[in-house]
């Protein structure tokens, strides 16, 4: 062997032990969400609103959901799924008009990773996790003051969950527009002339106190 192979040969050999002593740089623990209990929970809410972007809003007098979380840890950014919705009928519109809304399932609920949990920073006082609902699809019919309308609204909206207080407050679920959030629902496949005054996009705000089927509710972290 020449004495530039052996060279070549030698500064290789001691890569290649630089490499194996360093440490990996995708070693040691990786962050994940944890949802605490898992499994199947409800959702239950007062007034929830929809406004289109023209500023017509309809409103539901209560609502309710029911979903799951699967097996925890997870690395997100699905946290639960909604395998069910539904909107107290008939709710009401502009110029006392009503309305049905018919959700279609499942939707998911999802954390922001990086940065969606803050510890401590929540309503009830024992952290917060920001994130959104996704896969929105729902069916509403009604009447206008210019006859009937019906038409399907689909999209993201964003959503803050608040953990359960220590004091017995139950963990919340608060649907609103975040102040610098693009998510928006989308209006289409409009039929009917009362169609005409509807808009093009709108916004979903509701809360709803979440319950765990054992009768607690979850709570959810991130580390």
């Amino acid at each position: 062997m020449s004495n530039k192979a052996r060279f070549l040969t030698a500064v290789g050999a001691a890569a290649a032990a630089v490499a194996l002593a360093a440490p990996s740089a995708t070693a040691g623990p990786t962050a994940a969400w944890n949802v605490t209990p898992t499994g199947n929970f409800t959702g239950t809410a007062g007034v929830t609103t929809l406004t289109d972007n023209i500023g017509n809003a309809i409103q539901c007098a209560t609502a309710s959901a029911n979903g799951n979380a699967p097996a925890s840890p997870t690395a997100g950014p699905l946290l639960a799924n909604i395998t069910a919705a539904s909107f107290n009928s008939p709710c009401t519109g502009p110029f006392g008009s009503t309305w049905t809304v018919s959700a279609v399932t499942p939707w998911t609920i999802n954390g922001n990773t990086p940065g969606g949990y803050a510890a401590g920073a929540g309503t009830n006082g024992t952290g917060k996790t920001t994130g959104w609902i996704g896969g929105i699809q729902a069916t509403v019919t009604g009447t206008s003051v210019l006859g009937p309308c019906t038409f399907k609204v689909t999209g993201t909206v964003d959503a803050v969950y608040n953990n359960p207080s220590t004091g017995g407050a139950n963990g919340t679920l608060a649907v609103a527009p975040a102040a610098t959030s693009p998510r928006l629902l989308t209006i289409g496949s409009k039929s009917g002339a009362g169609c005409s005054i509807v808009g093009a996009t709108a916004t979903f705000k509701g809360t709803y106190t979440v319950k765990h089927t054992s009768g607690v509710s979850p709570v959810i972290t991130y580390s």
